[in-house]
C-alpha cells in the first residue's frame, strides 16, 4: 500500500542541517546516540535539550525570515516601484491637463527605416537611393491614414 522510508527524509533533513552540525557540536552527539543503550539516551536528550531548543529556533527563525521578512522587503520595493510610476504618470497627465500643453517624453518617429539585405550586396549608392525611396513609401502611407 504506502510505505514511508524514515531514513530519508532523515537524510534530506540533515543536508540542511548539516553546517551546524559541525558547529554545535550535533555530530558528537549523534555519535554517542549510536552508541548508548537506552539510560544513556535519556541522559543524553536531558543534557542535550537546550542545544535541540536553539537548534529549532535556529531553525524556525530562517523558515520565519523567507516566509515572511523576504516577501515583505520585496513587495515593499515592487510597490514603491508602482507607486513612483503611477504618480509619474498622473502629474505628467496633470500637467498637460493644466498647462495644455505636451510634456516632453518619447514620441514615435514619422518614418521606420528599414534595411533587408538579401543575397548579394549593394553599392553604397544603390542602398542610399533605396533608403530614400523606402522613406518615402512610408511617409506616404503614413499621410494617406
Amino acid at each position: 500500500m504506502f510505505s514511508f522510508n524514515f531514513g530519508k527524509i532523515r537524510d534530506y533533513i540533515m543536508k540542511f542541517i548539516k553546517p551546524s552540525l559541525y558547529l554545535g557540536g550535533f555530530d558528537y552527539f549523534l555519535n554517542l546516540w549510536r552508541e548508548a543503550d537506552t539510560k544513556d539516551r535519556g541522559i543524553l536528550i536531558l543534557m542535550f535539550t537546550p542545544m535541540f531548543f536553539c537548534l529549532a529556533g535556529l531553525i524556525f527563525s530562517i523558515i520565519y525570515f523567507v516566509l515572511f521578512v523576504l516577501p515583505s522587503y520585496l513587495f515593499t520595493f515592487i510597490g514603491w516601484a508602482l507607486l513612483t510610476a503611477l504618480f509619474g504618470a498622473g502629474g505628467k497627465y496633470f500637467y498637460a491637463h493644466v498647462t495644455h500643453r505636451e510634456t516632453p517624453g518619447r514620441s514615435m518617429p514619422e518614418f521606420i527605416d528599414v534595411e533587408v539585405v538579401v543575397g548579394e550586396t549593394k553599392s553604397d549608392d544603390e542602398e542610399k537611393s533605396q533608403r530614400k525611396t523606402t522613406r518615402k513609401k512610408i511617409n506616404a502611407d503614413t499621410e494617406a491614414e
